[in-house]
């Protein structure tokens, strides 16, 4: 397991979780996981080290998630669980799933093998696909049954071109959390590595099997496909919403606006305009602000966006005043960045009925970002773009 220089190693204790889901639910469950519960975690001193799709069983979600030791991990789940976040997402979460209880709990087996934090373990690799083993043996695993492990398997695996990310044993502590039950009783020892090559089948390294036993047993061999946001893998979505997401906003800037004249009315008339914008963070981060001028019918109008940042949730709310409407705000967007692409959700009146109104933020190349606005008649099923700002340093 070779590392880059000044690598840190993370998370003591491990969950290697497997749900099965109702039959066609998996992509509804990854949506809400992604969407809802990676950063609402992490704020509670979690980390999700990684969430899949099973390759052999369609119906299956896999996912893992690290602690800084038992205590902390029993405060954190009293937290999740008894939170607003799991409180608002869980009941669909929970809809989507038949068994939920398939839960090993591991730990590192040295220090040396545990995940890296963070993505240091390739920050400049592909995505990648993620493989894991697991041996089911009948006593505690020992050191020497480790060492047999780096010296007889691993080997092996390196030749196949599985790079390993980490070695697991039992965590032999008891679960203090029983409302999510683990399975009790075993010793295993668990393996995960990454693939950089092209995507093989499911299945391919099963012909191994037979020399990669340990003490006698045979490993039970999972092929996962990361989701975009999962660390390990290389999610190209995997970047964690923060309090710099705006930092490529700050400053001067022109824009380049093309504005829908009649909305949700099958208008196709465009009407383009200039305007100025400049950003500034307030509250350490944890805000920013932007104004925005330009001239319309000879008019001069001034507009005013303030963000809001909630650790908590990962979520950003978009508040938005101008002169043209004083003494008011917009109800809030609010949503959050993943990878270099943010999307915020709200409601906007339109002919005195209320519809969805959709910013997508493309912050990607730093120096030309983009904005769109979109409104929904119905549910979100259809979206109509109908504003766009296209953003250059002047």
């Amino acid at each position: 397991m070779t590392e880059p220089i000044g690598a840190a190693r993370s998370c003591p204790v491990v969950e290697l979780r497997q749900y099965t889901l109702k039959p066609g639910k998996r992509e509804a469950l990854i949506d809400i996981f992604d969407r809802h519960l990676v950063e609402s975690q992490e704020a509670l001193g979690m980390t999700v080290i990684g969430q899949f799709r099973d390759q052999v069983r369609p119906d299956r979600f896999v996912w893992l998630r690290g602690f800084q030791d038992m205590e902390g991990r029993h405060r954190a789940l009293e937290a999740l669980y008894g939170g607003p976040v799991w409180a608002k997402h869980g009941p669909a979460a929970n809809q989507t799933m038949l068994e939920w209880d398939d839960v090993l709990l591991l730990r590192p087996a040295r220090p040396g093998t545990a995940f890296l934090a963070g993505s240091e373990s390739g920050k400049e690799r592909r995505p990648s696909m993620v493989v894991a083993g697991i041996y089911q043996m009948t006593a505690p695993v020992d050191a020497n049954l480790v060492v047999g492990f780096e010296r007889e398997v691993a080997p092996q695996l390196v030749e196949n071109g599985v790079r390993i990310e980490g070695i697991f044993v039992t965590e032999p502590a008891a679960n203090t959390f029983t409302r999510l039950p683990v399975r009790e009783g075993e010793n295993v020892l668990a393996w995960f590595g990454t693939v950089d090559e092209p995507a093989r089948p499911p299945g391919w390294l099963d012909d191994l099997a037979a020399s990669m036993t340990l003490a006698g047993r045979p490993a039970s061999i999972l092929y996962l496909e990361p989701t975009s946001r999962s660390i390990l893998g290389n999610g190209p979505r995997a970047a964690r919403a923060s309090k710099h997401d705006w930092d490529f906003l700050f400053g001067s800037w022109k824009v380049r606006n093309r504005y829908l004249e009649g909305r949700l009315r099958g208008s196709a008339e465009w009407t383009e305009f200039e305007s100025r914008c400049e950003a500034m963070p307030l509250l350490q981060g944890l805000a920013n602000l932007d104004r925005y001028a330009f001239e319309r019918d000879g008019t001069p109008i001034e507009g005013m966006t303030l963000r809001l940042f909630d650790p908590t949730t990962g979520e950003w709310s978009i508040h938005w005043a101008d002169s043209a409407h004083p003494g008011a705000l917009i109800p809030p967007m609010r949503g959050s960045f993943a990878g270099e692409t943010g999307e915020f959700f709200g409601d906007e009146t339109v002919d005195g009925r209320t519809v969805l109104c959709r910013f997508v933020w493309t912050r990607v190349p730093a120096d030309s970002p983009r904005w769109e606005q979109a409104f929904s008649d119905d549910g979100g099923k259809t979206w109509e773009t109908n504003w766009i700002m296209e953003f250059t340093r002047p």
